[in-house]
């Protein structure tokens, strides 16, 4: 009964502040059995990576989701909730900080703008961290951190995924589809990051690899392009050999375990996760094999 009122009040035209938008996204997120934040996380990437794809489609440069969203886009709810948007800027010289702000401040995106907080961040790999506000109808509605790096060798495809649908929940036209980083190189990504050695110092915090590996391997039906995907990368990154060793560091078991019951995953525990993704590296490696 619950289910069928709140369909009979999906809204019929856009809300009219950011106050009703966010109570649409309570009741969707009661209705569905979700965290609020992540509704909200998922119109705020939606509308994000709509306003970068017109900025394509205009004449701009190219920017390609990766990572997390990318990842929600082929699982949906199936998949870990992320936190940030991840993209690649398909442009070997301009400048990433610079094409990202102006891609999301020229003009409002269905009643959305953006502002930068704060200056940019270069990490360490120099990928660029943006912070920018974004606001619905002059309401405040989110903060959102973006990540963009240059696209790397081999990363001209594009592959395009239907986007988290807002019009009939929320009464937001956002996009239709978006340009994501295409799987196979997705899954190699996953792969280096997991297996990175750590700096001195450091440690490689990336056991959220391993959670997302297990969600990927089911999606897999070409293993001998994945061979030549992940091949290929870790021969440009040149930080360790492919194939990599699998390790299970001792900080990484319990959050490992507690995403294994937060997404109510078939393995026990992440001692079983890795023998997973070993088997998982094993098909990959054989079909290299001629």
């Amino acid at each position: 009964m619950e289910r069928n009122r709140e369909r009979r009040n999906l809204p019929a035209t856009p809300p009219p502040s950011a106050g009703v938008l966010a109570k649409y996204v309570l009741a969707y997120a009661r209705t569905n059995n979700l965290a609020e934040s992540r509704v909200r996380a998922w119109i705020s990437f939606m509308i994000t990576a709509g306003t970068l794809e017109r900025a394509s489609t205009s004449g701009q440069l190219r920017f390609v989701i990766k990572g997390g969203v990318a990842l929600e886009l082929r699982l949906r709810n199936r998949a870990r909730a992320t936190k940030d948007l991840d993209v690649a800027l398909h442009d070997p010289e301009a400048d990433l900080a610079i094409s990202l702000e102006r891609a999301l401040t020229n003009g409002t995106y269905q009643g959305f703008s953006f502002r930068k907080k704060r200056e940019p961040l270069v990490l360490d790999n120099g990928v660029v961290n943006m912070e920018f506000a974004v606001s619905y109808r002059g309401g405040a509605w989110c903060s959102i951190s973006i990540d963009v790096a240059r696209k790397e060798p081999g990363e001209n495809e594009i592959e395009w995924l239907p986007a988290i649908s807002l019009a009939e929940s929320f009464g937001v036209t956002g996009p239709d589809s978006l340009p994501c980083l295409p799987l196979r190189q997705h899954v190699a990504q996953k792969l280096h990051g997991m297996t990175l050695p750590p700096r001195p110092g450091k440690r490689n915090e990336r056991f959220r690899d391993l959670i997302d590996l297990l969600l990927m391997e089911a999606l897999i039906d070409d293993y001998s392009d994945l061979f030549t995907a992940c091949e290929q990368l870790f021969n440009n990154r040149g930080t360790h050999h492919w194939p990599p060793t699998l390790q299970l560091p001792e900080h990484w078991i319990e959050p490992i375990n507690r995403l294994i019951r937060e997404l109510d995953l078939p393995i026990t525990d992440a001692r079983a996760g890795l023998s997973r993704v070993r088997e998982f590296l094993d098909r990959i490696c054989s079909s290299g094999i001629q």
